[in-house]
């Protein structure tokens, strides 16, 4: 009987029987064991493509002693609909783990570390192979942990410790070279110098990804070429509404898409135009910053692309595989109507 033709499922044991090898064997192929030739797994795929065979993938799971899941540690406010970094992030992680037959289990983190047993009880319930934190901050009980337990991970983002994975836009260079083209583009209108300023308003310090922001911001500003130009930094939101209304302030940078919004919601009620009164950049880029009015010139680091790599070394960690310490994704100046 062609179990095809009569739409009944074809079976390992379809398989097995077909090429006269064991069904152990069929499994531990399917599952890519190093102690099946490479002919014999062609053989098996074949077969398998031939007749429709969908494999069962907790079986596979189980004969590669695999979860088949690997877990994104983001931070509470990720949940927000206005944090679009961490959607693209996780949107990358998806598709590239389906690839690998993997599924991705979110575990949500908060500032006080309180959660972090969340990420504990996943991996000593062996829920997840591999770990990927998508934010640090200062002293990351996470990253601690995972060190502890010898647990493969990879951090998105840098982190000052050579012996971690990380996949990284080269945030801190990336941003002093929009801060560089930026300051020299209102430079060159006339906008600052002289009595012209440039204000940074950064997000709170105790995440890492902002500390390089601002790292790259202070180095932009250090060029020779902007000697006398004035500049300042916010890194308190307490101050924000005082700070971004001084009124000195020609050329504002945020330190990403979430803080420019609120920067222009400042201005707005201020009574001064984003573009005309005070030009705006952000050192991320979103939808939120895309589509405003007016749109907001911005640095755009490839989220997806980011989620993407981690997870392709994540995956090549929990395979045993060599893994590069530091793999890196693009970033992209946009300029738009808020500096022209």
């Amino acid at each position: 009987m062609d179990k095809h033709l009569h739409n009944v499922p074809f079976t390992m044991d379809d398989i097995a029987m077909e090429l006269g090898i064991s069904k152990s064997t069929v499994s531990r192929a399917l599952a890519g064991s190093r102690r099946i030739s490479e002919e014999t797994k062609r053989r098996v795929a074949e077969c398998a493509s031939a007749h429709g065979f969908i494999p069962n993938l907790a079986a596979k799971a189980l004969a590669s002693r695999k979860t088949l899941n690997i877990a994104a540690v983001m931070p509470f406010e990720a949940s927000s609909v206005e944090m679009m970094f961490f959607h693209e992030c996780l949107s990358g992680m998806v598709k590239k783990a389906a690839e690998s037959d993997y599924s991705v289990l979110v575990c949500m983190s908060d500032a006080e570390g309180g959660s972090e047993n969340q990420l504990e009880k996943v991996i000593q319930n062996r829920k997840v192979d591999g770990v990927v934190l998508t934010q640090l901050r200062r002293g990351d009980r996470n990253l601690a942990y995972l060190k502890s337990e010898g647990f493969p991970f990879v951090v998105i983002g840098s982190v000052d410790d050579d012996g971690v994975c990380q996949v990284d836009s080269k945030m801190s260079e990336c941003c002093e070279a929009f801060t560089r083209e930026c300051v020299l583009r209102e430079m060159k209108a006339g906008v600052v110098g002289g009595k012209g300023s440039v204000l940074f308003v950064c997000g709170t310090l105790d995440v890492e990804a902002n500390n390089n922001r601002l790292s790259g911001f202070l180095s932009g500003m250090e060029s020779p070429v902007f000697e006398g130009v004035q500049y300042a930094v916010c890194t308190d939101s307490d101050d924000i509404d005082g700070s971004v209304c001084d009124g000195k302030w020609r050329l504002i940078l945020c330190s990403d898409d979430v803080v420019c919004v609120n920067v222009m919601s400042v201005l707005k009620a201020a009574g001064l135009e984003v573009g005309k009164d005070v030009r705006l950049a952000s050192f991320h880029d979103s939808v939120l910053l895309s589509t405003s009015n007016p749109p907001v010139s911005a640095l755009k680091v490839d989220a997806s692309g980011l989620g993407d790599v981690a997870v392709d070394s994540v995956l090549s960690l929990v395979a045993g595989k060599d893994v590069e310490k530091r793999r890196f994704v693009g970033c992209s100046f946009m300029f738009r109507d808020s500096t022209d």
